[in-house]
């Protein structure tokens, strides 16, 4: 049934009029009077009872009003969630990302997608983990790059990109025996904390050591720039990726732990999006970056 005459006959009920409706919806009124006439032969009912008053419903049309008020609300619903979903494989990418990743990977892997997509507009939300995860979990973004995190990727697709080291960040008069920080080293700590999430893989380092590991976390909500800062002036030592403190200046020591630590960083999409063309084209551009920069990209 062509919801489009349901639609003009509930339009004509509204008005009272057959001329109104066919100015209201843009037809002529011979063409509206053929459709409902098409319309009333479709349901073998008379719908409409017709005077030089105008029109109104017939006892049967009365009968079925609820049903086809239904029918062209369902229809309405449908075209606006074609149209939100045209508009968001064809024209808009809706990507989030950590502050690291939207400053060291990001500009490049834009441009090329730019390339292959140039009609594409792609909007940048950059949050922490737990934010980035609910986003995409809500159909608010359609894909993050982000760190893995099992707990939070269950019913998520995860493309993995990188293994990003984990490393110390200490203050500069911090007394080091060699180029490395044992684990050890950070129990009785001032520990920050970096954003929240950052538990989640930070955590699990100390309790994996054979010997008892317990800092005195700080908890922060702190972007990576101010826990460096925090600890430059004394405040503390913590945990960060190379990735994360690639390109600060400031006067910390920056050395690696014992043993090394990784957290995986690559992309995370709903499973209803994993075929989706911008995507996966988003996908192919990061991975080519990835290669170019590191070589192979993480399995």
């Amino acid at each position: 049934m062509d919801t489009k005459k349901v639609q003009a006959l509930l339009a004509a009920i509204d008005l009272g009029s057959l001329t109104a409706a066919a100015s209201e919806l843009g037809y002529t009124q011979s063409g509206l009077t053929h459709m409902m006439n098409s319309l009333e032969t479709e349901l073998g009912l008379n719908l409409l009872l017709r005077s030089k008053s105008g029109v109104r419903l017939s006892p049967a049309g009365q009968e079925l009003l609820p049903e086809l008020r239904s029918l062209a609300d369902a229809a309405e619903e449908l075209n606006q969630a074609a149209e939100r979903l045209r508009q968001r494989n064809c024209s808009t990418l809706r990507l989030g990302a950590y502050s690291s990743i939207a400053r060291h990977w990001v500009p490049q892997i834009m441009a090329d997608y730019r390339k292959v997509c140039p009609d594409t507009k792609v909007s940048l939300t950059m949050d922490g983990l737990l934010e980035l995860y609910t986003a995409v979990r809500d159909d608010e973004l359609d894909c993050i790059m982000t760190s893995y995190d099992e707990s939070l990727a269950q019913g998520l697709g995860w493309i993995p990109l990188w293994e990003d080291e984990l490393v110390a960040v200490l203050p500069e008069n911090f007394p080091l025996e060699g180029d490395v920080l044992p684990v050890e080293r950070f129990d009785g700590t001032q520990f920050l904390m970096p954003s929240q999430g950052a538990d989640t893989y930070i955590l699990p380092i100390f309790s994996a050591s054979p010997r008892k590991v317990e800092p005195h976390i700080i908890t922060t909500n702190l972007d990576d720039e101010s826990i460096v800062s925090m600890v430059e002036h004394g405040l503390g030592v913590s945990l960060l990726s190379r990735l994360v403190v690639k390109g600060m200046n400031y006067q910390v020591k920056i050395v690696p732990i014992s043993p090394k630590y990784f957290r995986s960083l690559g992309i995370i999409v709903s499973e209803k999006h994993m075929h989706d063309k911008n995507i996966r084209r988003l996908i192919s551009c990061s991975q080519s970056i990835i290669t170019a920069k590191y070589g192979s990209p993480a399995l």
